[in-house]
């Protein structure tokens, strides 16, 4: 079997030396014995041991942030949370010049984040001035003003600010955010060493922004000529951090392909292409390189590649059928294919759907099935390309052992990027329907031999058995609603839904058959069944995710002050490994070129100058955002166009808030800063595995993510 997952990096060993950036090597350099005195190496890095350290400190859990507002200012926030934009900037102007000090305070502080976001940058550094002269000792207005001066290019002045916020506190929160911003000052002005310095301080203290300062140690390496080689490995390590952070594997690629390395930059360029498959400069990297590797170049990309089937023999579980398109893209579409192989763990039978069975396959014997552009119709082969039964209609392969599995492998399509090829070994029957331009392929499955799979992608995390169980019955009703919302089209779900990722019944093990079996009697009624990987405190359902709660109440400045805000510790969603927050705090950067050009397949609206929040829900989350430019402005539909024009799909979730960072009156990048994953509704699949370890289970873990659903005993028919 040979694995590969996209997003994959190497893991780094970081070593302590005096330089601000030649404090990194590659592990292979030398074996530990042979370091020289005085460094250390730990398992992924040095850094990294420090930071689990310090985790078991209060300072890294405890959180100072207070989120209540004046009265007034309260409820103009509601209009803002409504979606009404411009009453509720209006309605803030009101209160700009109040008698209260602390109400004039607060709103102008607040319009000063609605007017950033409208790209009014001199009028937003206008209101920041004048909440900072109104309340001079609060913290959280004198970081806000940092970062505003940051995003207008003022660096020497937001560095100053910066420094200011140090003489009014020492909490975590505030600091770690302004070493940052200090950091991005110096960058942004040129001193590229002074921003490491402040990099590396952060990479050792703050697990929470581990990926992205890693991507920024990088990315300054990788400018400056002395350190330039050690750029690739703070690189990796991001990605270790972080397997999301598109900037980081766009740089990797770029900075692999300087290097002549033609499979990494092959390799990474490919997976970013897969994110963006419209994408024309990617797409001629790609040709370039295709031809460099020639023929075998579709097996140096991240795909599984299965020999042979794993499991072979599955006992199936009668229940409802589900039809699942194989190899979909981004949008939910099956790719036609021009070809895949297929092998048995038992005899497949071959049923045309008019002339019945036609062929009788061997166990661990392959075929190939291959689209005819002449004819238009569907050959199979065998292992010396002579055609045994050919078709123009759909025609099903089915193992006569139904405790037998099917494996697909090797699928070729006309764009070999617009989904994940990878080998699937599958339950069930496969039925080929030949297209106008190749086939499709449906397997269709019971529901429980299903479940099990679906885990394992999901899943991989969790190990304790109450919160497996939760998720199978999740999946479950989930699957059984796309069955009945579906049933009049071909398919019921794709391999590539944002619900059900599948990637082969190869991928399970025992704990999961045993999660699916001994839940496998209770199913959601009456709620629409949803999970997401990892929950902050705050919810889009307003449940609690720690006996800590943080009193937050929405105002568009308290979304910024909430994602300051340090995770409890109590936070069921809280991640094993220290190092790895990414999943509960995140942060990326982006390219305005970037959002350009992903914008210019919808609409062309020139250069970027403003990303404006339009419709929320009443915690801030975003549903839609006007992309503002110098030839017009679009607006997105959807969380999911936000997240693919802003990141190609790679962003956690639509709690978040947005540094633009100009040159002039244009964009030239952006930091994004969120919270949790997904859009925060249904179980959240890490707090499944909290409750758990807290003795909750599986039925206690349900009925706590989803308070208002009906539970539904399909054996006694009992509803609780």
């Amino acid at each position: 079997m040979r694995k590969h997952t996209f997003f994959r990096p190497f893991f780094a060993l970081v070593f302590c030396l005096p330089s601000a950036l030649a404090w990194a090597q590659p592990a292979q350099q030398a074996a530990p014995a042979e370091q020289a005195a005085g460094q250390t190496v730990s398992k992924s890095s040095l850094a990294a041991s420090r930071v689990d350290s310090k985790l078991n400190e209060t300072v890294l859990h405890k959180s100072v942030l207070d989120y209540a507002l004046p009265a007034d200012i309260a409820a103009v926030a509601k209009k803002c949370a409504a979606g009404e934009a411009d009453e509720c900037y209006f309605s803030f102007k009101t209160f700009e010049n109040a008698a209260d000090p602390k109400v004039a305070a607060s709103a102008n502080l607040e319009l000063a984040v609605l007017s950033m976001q409208r790209g009014l940058v001199k009028q937003a550094l206008a209101y920041i001035a004048r909440a900072a002269e109104l309340n001079p000792d609060d913290p959280f207005t004198q970081l806000t003003q940092g970062w505003m001066l940051l995003s207008a290019g003022k660096y020497k002045k937001s560095r100053q600010a910066f420094g200011d916020l140090m003489y009014l506190t020492a909490d975590f929160e505030y600091v770690s955010s302004a070493k940052l911003g200090t950091a991005l000052a110096w960058y942004f002005g040129g001193d590229k060493e002074k921003a490491a310095s402040e990099l590396q301080y952060l990479y050792t203290s703050n697990p929470y922004a581990i990926s992205f300062v890693s991507y920024m140690l990088g990315r300054t390496a990788s400018e400056m000529k002395s350190s330039k080689k050690l750029a690739p490995v703070f690189l990796q390590q991001a990605l270790s951090h972080d397997e999301k952070n598109y900037a980081a594997a766009e740089l990797y690629a770029r900075l692999s392909e300087k290097e002549k390395n033609k499979l990494r930059a092959w390799q990474y360029y490919a997976t970013l292409y897969s994110l963006d498959p419209d994408n024309k400069t990617l797409a001629k990297k790609l040709a370039k390189y295709a031809k460099s590797l020639g023929d075998k170049s579709i097996d140096y990309l991240f795909y599984l590649r299965l020999e042979q089937p794993i499991v072979h023999v599955m006992e199936s579980t009668p229940s409802a059928e589900v039809k699942m398109a194989l190899y979909a893209n981004r949008e939910q579409i099956p790719q036609a294919l021009q070809s895949a192989a297929v092998m048995g763990s038992g005899t497949l039978k071959v049923t045309d759907e008019k002339l019945g069975e036609v062929l009788r396959v061997p166990s661990y014997t392959e075929k190939t099935v291959v689209f005819n552009p002449e004819t238009g119709g569907v050959d199979l082969k065998d292992a010396k390309g002579h055609v045994e039964f050919s078709a123009k209609r759909p025609f099903t392969l089915t193992p006569e052992n139904a405790s037998r599995t099917l494996l697909v492998r090797s699928a070729r399509a006309e764009n070999i990027f617009a989904a994940d090829l990878s080998d699937k070994e599958l339950k069930g029957a496969l039925t080929v329907i030949p297209g106008k331009n190749g086939f499709t392929l449906v397997n269709a499955v019971y529901a429980e031999d299903l479940i099990p799979a679906l885990l394992a992608t999901q899943a991989q995390d969790v190990k304790d058995p109450a919160a497996l169980k939760a998720l199978a019955v999740v999946f479950r009703s989930a699957l059984l609603q796309a069955v009945e919302a579906h049933a009049a089209r071909s398919y019921h779900i794709t391999d590539n839904d944002d619900t059900f990722k599948f990637k082969g019944i190869n991928l399970i093990f025992k704990d999961l058959l045993d999660a699916s079996k001994h839940s496998g009697e209770i199913r959601l009624t009456e709620a629409q069944a949803g999970f997401y990987t990892a929950c902050g405190v705050v919810t889009a359902d307003s449940l609690e995710n720690s006996a800590v709660l943080p009193g937050y109440v929405y105002s568009p400045a308290n979304v910024s002050k909430y994602l300051l805000s340090n995770p409890p510790a109590d936070l069921y969603s809280r991640p094993h490994d220290p190092t790895q927050w990414a999943g509960v705090k995140w942060m990326y950067w982006y390219d305005a070129k970037e959002i350009q050009n992903r914008l210019a397949y919808k609409q062309n609206i020139g250069k970027l100058r403003a990303i404006v929040p339009v419709r929320m829900t009443p915690q801030g989350r975003i549903l839609s955002m006007r992309f503002e430019g110098s030839k017009g402005s679009y607006e997105t539909s959807s969380p999911q166009e936000t997240a693919f024009i802003l990141s190609a799909g790679t962003m956690r979730s639509n709690l978040f808030d947005i540094v633009p960072l100009y040159k002039g009156k244009n964009i030239k990048s952006v930091l994004v800063r969120g919270y949790d994953t997904g859009l925060g509704y249904g179980l959240c699949l890490r707090g499944a595995d909290g409750l758990a370890k807290e003795g909750a289970d599986y039925m206690g873990i349900i009925k706590y993510y989803f308070p208002q659903a009906r539970i539904l005993n399909t054996t006694t028919g009992t509803v609780n």
